[in-house]
């Protein structure tokens, strides 16, 4: 809009100028030829010369005549003007102007050679003369009138014309005045706009600084060559630098530590190259920067680039979280050590439990041959009952085996393809017998259609479902327990549902909120007859929730329960899955078995059950012996033990698959009480072929022995050897301290790097010594306990003296 009006105004100047310029050109022009007074002078020229004529003739003074002739040339020159002037070229153009003109030139002409004739002859033409003039007086007259007339007329149009451009002006000027306002309106409002803008600008700065100066944060501005150009009161903090020590250095030397100053530099290069990204514009990441006094701490930095002007800049924001690492630092050492403590507490509890499952497996086991021998009624009802008790002590082993496990994280889910339907019969058919010894009902079934093959963690769903049906079993008299299965669709997917349903003696509302708590028990213990531990539902609960479901209960006391599970149900294809339901174990002829095993008691155990099936069994006590055993004959079958001293099963065999020996493709099967899924999977790792868990169980020992020796050719009879004499307790344990002692040297002469054991083993040799009369030998084996206990470089020469006493030493007695 500004320049349109601009431009009308300057085409109106322009307009106007070029008027006046016109007006004022005509203007000169009619001045200079000034016919007023042209014509005047004309007309008092001629009448001086026609004065002077008749002067002349009333006159003989001769100067009468000179004037004469005086007057005569001016009037002739000034009829030669209006004759051959070009300013009155127009002027005569009018006939009544060109012609008088014409005429009087003529005359004018005529009377030329009585002028510059003799003055005789002049004074002689005087009369002529006068004649002449007075013919001229007339045509001269009728010259000015028309002459007068042609330029009042051009003045009438002149003065016309200078109006119109007075007026033109007049009212170009009001135009160009009111542009001027109009301009000065606009330029008045964007005056206002200009200031307006440039006091929101400034106190959008004034607002801006205010914040950079009261942040918190470090904020530093710098070029994308690093300089420095701005830096706030929270970098001055931070950084311990004021404001003007760092504007224009560049922020490498002042805020980078020297170890990545290299990368920085990188960096930036890169940056200005490439134009390639890696820290600017992403986001707050945890970097490390340098204080002015040299200090190193770790700080959150956000980079983002911006224009300003015609110049890119970089604004860093940096936070100083040095409290917030410690902290977290802190909260880390106090995680880690609650964690540390808690997993401690956790595998303290599995090992304990561990612990007693084995002797547990000695009792159970012994308790159960010497319930096969001819026992009177009062200690068969002793042998069941002990058999009872020693059953819930395994149960609540197990039950809180099973917490810690799952509190320490060893326990891991593991899915597997399992058949719904037989998972269902096979926990039917190992609690029917329960059930019925309450007069109990057990089924189960599907409501709706059936899913068959699944693949689910089965090992935690049977254990669950056994907790429910047992809990069902215990508070149910004379009465139905159900299992019912039921798919449903659902948003997140399909879900398997299974509720146990009896009809026993109830949950009240207020005992159904806590009894998936641990260690809560409920109901009449005297009607369920054996007391719980409080952890089944618990670990029913975790179990059910690590397999992403959950479970409830619903129960009126005096009714029944239902307990419900719901899980996610992933259906599979079960072909090709073997068979699950358990069988007979056949027979099978005698074996010859190698059984590792150090404990005495579990030992001679697993040897009754074995020879009682028929088998020959070998004795190993420790790893060595059974590697030994293993490399000059082959068994069919070798049962290993895993926690042995000197070597553990698992190094027995791996020694054992690695040799040559005769049995190194022997099936070995493991014996432990831990029945961990991820300790089976490091046995298979070793290299054993099965696993048999603790307590033993003949059914367990013919299910292990058919599967592996089924197929094998029974290894030929030993030929038969003289009978052992008796020998007597004493001789017995006569005959195991000299084995004892002489297992130790032999073991001692291999250079073993383990101070502890030596020491340990040295200990238990050297108690012994003492009860068989050996006090040289246990004063040598203390030396050597206690030059191994101190690391002390003669732990040689104390294994050296202590062989020279037990060589000399005189033969083990007990006195």
């Amino acid at each position: 809009m500004l320049a349109a009006v601009g431009l009308l105004c300057v085409l109106a100047i322009t307009f106007l100028v070029s008027e006046i310029v016109q007006e004022m050109r005509f203007l000169n022009s009619a001045s200079s030829d000034n016919v007023h007074w042209v014509l005047s002078q004309a007309e008092v020229e001629f009448l001086e010369f026609h004065n002077a004529i008749d002067l002349a003739r009333q006159s003989d003074d001769p100067q009468a005549l000179e004037h004469v002739v005086v007057e005569f040339d001016v009037f002739y020159s000034r009829m030669m003007t209006l004759g051959t002037g070009s300013l009155y070229a127009d002027l005569r153009a009018i006939g009544n102007f060109g012609y008088p003109v014409s005429v009087i030139r003529e005359k004018l002409d005529a009377m030329i050679p009585l002028i510059d004739g003799s003055r005789a002859d002049l004074r002689a033409g005087l009369g002529t003369l006068a004649a002449e003039a007075d013919e001229i007086r007339p045509l001269l007259r009728r010259v000015a009138t028309t002459g007068l007339q042609f330029f009042a007329e051009r003045s009438d149009e002149s003065r016309s014309s200078v109006a119109v451009t007075m007026l033109r002006l007049a009212l170009i000027t009001v135009a160009l005045v009111l542009a001027l306002v109009v301009l000065l309106s606009h330029t008045r409002r964007v005056s206002n706009q200009t200031e307006r803008r440039g006091q929101e600008l400034a106190d959008a700065y004034a607002r801006l600084n205010t914040i950079l100066q009261t942040s918190l944060d470090a904020v530093v501005v710098s070029d994308l060559q690093g300089k420095i150009l701005n830096f706030n009161a929270a970098a001055e903090r931070i950084f311990q630098y004021s404001r003007d020590e760092v504007i224009g250095r560049n922020i490498a030397e002042v805020l980078i530590p020297d170890d990545y100053r290299a990368a920085h530099a990188a960096g930036m290069a890169r940056m200005r190259d490439t134009g390639e990204h890696r820290v600017v514009g992403h986001g707050r990441i945890r970097l490390e920067s340098k204080r002015r006094n040299g200090q190193i701490f770790p700080v959150e930095l956000a980079i983002e680039k911006a224009q300003a002007g015609e110049e890119e800049v970089m604004v860093a924001f940096l936070r100083d979280i040095s409290h917030r690492v410690a902290s977290e630092k802190e909260l880390v050492e106090a995680r880690d050590k609650a964690l540390a403590g808690e997993k401690a507490k956790a595998e303290f509890l599995a090992m304990m439990t561990h612990e007693i499952r084995t002797p547990l497996n000695g009792l159970l086991g012994n308790l159960a041959l010497l319930d096969k021998t001819a026992l009177s009624p009062a200690q068969g009802r002793y042998v069941r009952n002990m058999q009872i008790s020693g059953g819930v002590l395994m149960h609540h082993v197990d039950t809180v085996l099973d917490v810690a496990r799952f509190e320490s994280g060893v326990s891991v889910a593991r899915e597997e393809v399992v058949h719904l339907g037989e998972l269902f019969q096979n926990i039917v058919d190992s609690q029917a017998s329960a059930a019925e010894a309450n007069g109990n009902q057990m089924l189960w079934g599907w409501v709706g259609e059936p899913a068959e093959w699944v693949r689910i963690d089965a090992s935690r769903l049977r254990q669950v479902l056994l907790n429910l049906v047992g809990n069902a079993t215990k508070f149910t008299r004379d009465g139905r327990i159900l299992i019912e299965a039921e798919r449903s669709a659902e948003a997140t997917g399909e879900m398997l549902e299974i509720r146990v349903i009896d009809s026993g003696i109830g949950i009240s509302e207020e005992d159904q909120e806590r009894v998936f708590n641990d260690f809560q028990t409920v109901g009449d213990a005297n009607f369920a007859g054996q007391a719980g531990t409080g952890l089944g539902l618990g670990i029913a609960r975790r179990f059910v929730e690590a397999m992403g479901g959950e479970i409830g209960v619903e129960s009126t006391p005096g009714e029944g329960s239902v307990f419900w599970l719901r899980v996610p149900l992933v259906l599979a294809d079960g072909s090709g899955q073997p068979e699950q339901h358990s069988a007979p174990a056949p027979e099978t002829p005698g074996r010859d078995i190698l059984l590792v095993e150090d404990n005495e008691i579990n030992l001679e155990l697993a040897r009754e059950m074995l020879t009682g099936l028929g088998h020959r069994v070998t004795e190993a006590r420790d790893g060595e012996q059974a590697v030994a055993a293993a490399s000059g004959h082959r068994f069919d079958l070798i049962l290993m033990d895993i926690r042995m001293p000197r070597l553990d099963g698992l190094g027995a065999t791996r020694a054992i698959r690695s040799g040559a020996g005769a049995s190194r493709d022997v099936p070995i099967v493991a014996l432990s009480a831990n029945v961990l899924p991820e300790a089976r999977d490091s046995f298979t790792e070793a290299g054993m072929s099965g696993f048999l868990p603790k307590p033993l169980t003949e059914d367990g020992l013919l299910q292990v022995i058919a599967r592996f020796c089924s197929s094998a050719k029974p290894a030929p009879e030993p030929a038969p050897q003289p009978p052992e004499p008796e020998i007597s307790p004493m001789d017995r344990l006569r005959r195991r301290y000299e084995d004892e002692t002489r297992t130790l040297f032999d073991w001692l002469a291999t250079g073993p790097a383990d101070r502890a054991e030596i020491a340990h083993r040295a200990h238990q040799v050297a108690g012994s010594a003492a009860a068989f009369g050996q006090s040289e030998l246990r004063e040598a084996l203390v030396a050597v306990e206690m030059a191994a206990d101190r690391n002390a470089p003669e732990l040689g020469a104390t294994i050296a003296a202590a062989r020279a006493a037990w060589e000399n030493a005189p033969a083990p007695t007990l006195s």
